[in-house]
């Protein structure tokens, strides 16, 4: 079993050693290389982006996943014959997993000591 001391130093060890690597990561990341100037003077041309390009991956690729998530958010109820209209009438009484009887269809009690008909209390 481990004492309370050795444990604050290994995760002291831990976080020292996580807090390291993050730093090392990032400042490999920070590292990176200048473009070079071409000999004769300016920069690198930029690469020219065609319009219609653009538009289909600035555009279309969000487009692409509104569908997609949309399409999995509406199929399942699709598959199961809902009505998805926005005036589709909505049940007044629900009782999930009860009877398919209305509330007020609900056994009475048949005798005294019958547990039916909802709840009870009793002193």
């Amino acid at each position: 079993m481990m004492t309370t001391a050795a444990r604050r130093l290994a995760v002291a060890s831990a976080v020292a050693t996580t807090s390291a690597m993050i730093l090392l990561g990032t400042a490999v990341a920070a590292s990176a290389d200048t473009p070079e100037p071409i000999p004769g003077g300016g920069w690198e041309k930029e690469p020219s982006i065609d319009l219609l390009h653009a538009f289909l991956v600035l555009g279309g690729i969000p487009l692409l996943l509104f569908v997609v998530i949309t399409l999995l958010y509406v199929a399942p109820a699709l598959a199961r014959g809902e009505n998805l209209r926005p005036d589709a009438k909505v049940p007044e009484n629900q009782w999930l997993g009860g009877p398919n009887r209305a509330a007020g269809e609900l056994a009475a009690p048949d005798t005294e000591d019958s547990k039916a008909g909802g709840a009870g209390g009793s002193w």
